[in-house]
């Protein structure tokens, strides 16, 4: 096909057949990223301490309710003085487990993960070397973002599909700001 004997119609369907592969992740050539701040490895440790926190049952628990995505996502902006901290103490966290356990922390067993963040909670590392950081105040900040990112508002990155104000059988609200019909 020359220039010339392309139709309108086929040139636009052309152009959106190339423009829609760029949006397409694997069409690019560029593996496709999910996070703004966070590493892979930062997320997948991420995920598994939200799982921790918020447990999954009945309804999703931290990680499928995109909690990571709401850290991640605040981290580039309200958060960004927490940036610090957060990596020092996810590659720490891993590191102690490491030393503990033998393994890393996305891979031993829940109770396993469990107990060991209860340690890390009640200040047992602290003595430890978290970067100028302690393991409990971490935790501390963790947990308050976890939550945050779980009960909060889905236009902020977590709560996926709603799933805490389902949880609370509570009306998805229709007004920002106001739970009204």
């Amino acid at each position: 096909m020359n220039a010339k004997s392309i139709s309108r119609r086929n040139f636009i369907k052309m152009s959106a057949i190339g423009a829609g592969c760029l949006c397409i992740p694997g069409c690019a050539g560029t593996p496709a990223t999910y996070h703004y701040i966070l590493t892979a490895r930062e997320a997948e440790i991420l995920d598994a301490l939200a799982d921790q926190i918020i447990p999954p049952d009945e309804y999703a628990g931290g990680r499928e309710a995109g909690v990571t995505n709401f850290i991640d996502k605040q981290l580039s902006g309200f958060y960004n003085e927490h940036v610090p901290m957060y990596r020092a103490c996810l590659m720490a966290l891993d590191e102690t487990c490491r030393d503990i356990y033998g393994r890393e922390f996305t891979v031993l067993e829940f109770d396993t993960q469990t107990s060991y963040l209860e340690d890390i909670e009640s200040g047992k590392y602290n003595d430890r070397d978290w970067n100028g950081y302690t393991a409990s105040s971490f935790f501390g900040t963790l947990r308050n973002h976890c939550l945050q990112g779980f009960y909060g508002s889905p236009r902020h990155g977590g709560n996926k599909d709603y799933v805490s104000y389902r949880m609370m059988k509570l009306d998805y609200p229709f007004l920002v700001g106001r739970n009204v019909h």
